[in-house]
């Protein structure tokens, strides 16, 4: 049973019980962290990714947050191929520094080397005592249909496909025993249209969720929430071969192709929070420069993308778009299934993109 079926399973006990909610949004939040992190074996299926952190991410994967009885659909208009603005909203909170030096030409190494330079050299915003890190993740998911698959169709099955925009906003204390907060925004909007059934399925689709609200979720001590991860920094080594090292460890894994994905996938759902303290970031981009297997998508002034694939099984690639002046990392894409032949919905539409903005307040909800 997919994320989308468990939705529709909770939906008649919840409607008009405030605690149900709360228990129902518990449960997406758990399914998208299984979702997304790969397993080593499995099926070849595109997850459904309904609440929670991708995706990537890491899956979250961090992923896309589709939630809320405000719904907006602001027109969108059927695409063949469209252009894609890149969400950048991870401005940097302090002067622009120089781009840190890439070796020509370019390679995964030396890009992923260039970004560990960079991130040592660029304060992330730290939670003194009393304060919170807020996380706000703007999310783009793609949604695919097919009448044999409604629910969870392939690239290569659909006939119609849109884009759905959400977002929720993550306080983390500086004292992670305190209580984490998460707030999810009731508003999502189709902005992107594939296929010709693509209008009228859209609309059920949101009607679907129609019954969901906005809410406040609270986890004490950060316990089940997606960005959980965060409370274990303190922990995790500073020099890059003892941290790859510590990732293997931590995941339970033993040398093989497989696991080397596996390894990729949990640095970029790391990187891409935008929210481990310098030294760490650094340490990270140059674990992740010892795993084989990347590549580079697209290469501009200030920002250069990097992707893995991070399960064969299901053709799932994890691209990071890295702002080389800081080793922020601007945007975050998962994509299923690149390739399928005759598909409705171009390789350039990710299925999940998500960007995060960090900085430091005084209080939470």
């Amino acid at each position: 049973m997919d994320v989308f079926e468990k939705v529709q399973e909770i939906r008649p006990e919840i409607e008009g019980d405030d605690e149900n909610l709360v228990a129902a949004r518990m449960l997406l939040l758990k399914e998208i962290q299984a979702a997304s992190k790969p397993a080593r074996v499995k099926a070849a299926r595109r997850p459904w990714i309904v609440a929670g952190s991708l995706i990537g991410g890491g899956v979250a994967v961090t992923a896309g947050v589709i939630l809320g009885s405000m719904i907006a659909t602001p027109e969108p208009v059927p695409h063949a191929n469209p252009t894609h603005r890149p969400m950048h909203s991870a401005e940097p909170t302090q002067p622009p520094l120089e781009s840190s030096p890439v070796p020509e030409p370019l390679t995964v190494e030396g890009v992923l080397m260039g970004a560990a330079s960079a991130s040592a050299a660029y304060e992330t915003p730290v939670a003194g005592p009393g304060q919170y890190l807020k996380i706000e993740h703007q999310m783009r998911q793609l949604v695919l249909w097919s009448p044999e698959e409604p629910v969870n169709a392939t690239r290569e099955q659909a006939t119609a496909g849109w884009v759905v925009t959400s977002a929720y906003t993550s306080y983390i204390p500086a004292s992670v025993s305190d209580d984490w907060v998460d707030v999810f925004n009731a508003q999502k909007s189709v902005v992107e249209l594939y296929g010709a059934d693509a209008a009228a399925q859209s609309e059920r689709w949101l009607a679907d969720f129609s019954w969901m609200q906005e809410s406040i979720q609270r986890t004490p001590g950060g316990s089940g929430s997606s960005n959980a991860s965060i409370a274990t920094y303190p922990m995790m080594p500073r020099d890059p071969a003892a941290l790859l090292e510590w990732t293997r460890s931590s995941l339970g894994l033993h040398d093989s192709m497989d696991d080397d994905a596996l390894i990729a996938n949990s640095l970029i759902q790391e990187l891409q929070l935008n929210a481990a303290p310098a030294d760490l970031r650094s340490a990270m981009f140059g674990a992740l420069s010892m795993v084989p297997g990347g590549r580079i998508d697209s290469a501009n002034d200030n920002a250069i993308t990097l992707s893995f694939l991070t399960n064969a099984a299901q053709e799932r690639r994890d691209a990071i778009e890295i702002d080389t002046r800081t080793g922020l990392v601007l945007q975050y894409a998962v994509t299923f299934g690149e390739g399928a032949s005759g598909a409705v919905v171009p390789d350039e539409v990710p299925d999940y993109v998500t960007v995060r903005t960090v900085t430091v307040v005084d209080d939470a909800p």
